[in-house]
């Protein structure tokens, strides 16, 4: 028991640590006027890239992923699968555009 309790403590230790490191360099960040639009910008980045991902895995195999080890065929069901298709694209185009408001606000349009 005395294990694990050193280690529930260790792992206790080191989360606090990161923790407030990760808060001071927000506190730190957050007084630059260009920090909210960088990091939606960032953001809006790395969620776009994946959803293309998944729309271009879809479009090329025919199967739009539901779940771990599920999805919707093509072949089977199609309007499911457009279905998804067309929602995951409007997905991709407000990401974008979010992605663009934030660009345009750290070049000052």
């Amino acid at each position: 028991m005395s294990e694990v309790l050193r280690r529930i403590a260790g792992t206790a230790v080191l989360c606090g640590g990161l923790g407030l490191l990760l808060y001071l360099a927000l506190v730190t960040a957050a007084d630059e006027p260009i920090t909210a639009p960088a990091l939606g910008f960032v953001g809006a980045g790395v969620v776009a890239a994946q959803v293309f991902h998944l729309l271009r895995d879809a479009w090329h195999s025919g199967i739009m992923p539901e779940r771990p080890g599920a999805g919707t065929s093509r072949d089977a069901n199609p309007v499911w699968y457009w279905v998804s298709m067309l929602w995951y694209g409007a997905c991709l185009i407000g990401v974008v555009a979010l992605g663009l408001v934030c660009l345009l606000r750290i070049v000052g349009l």
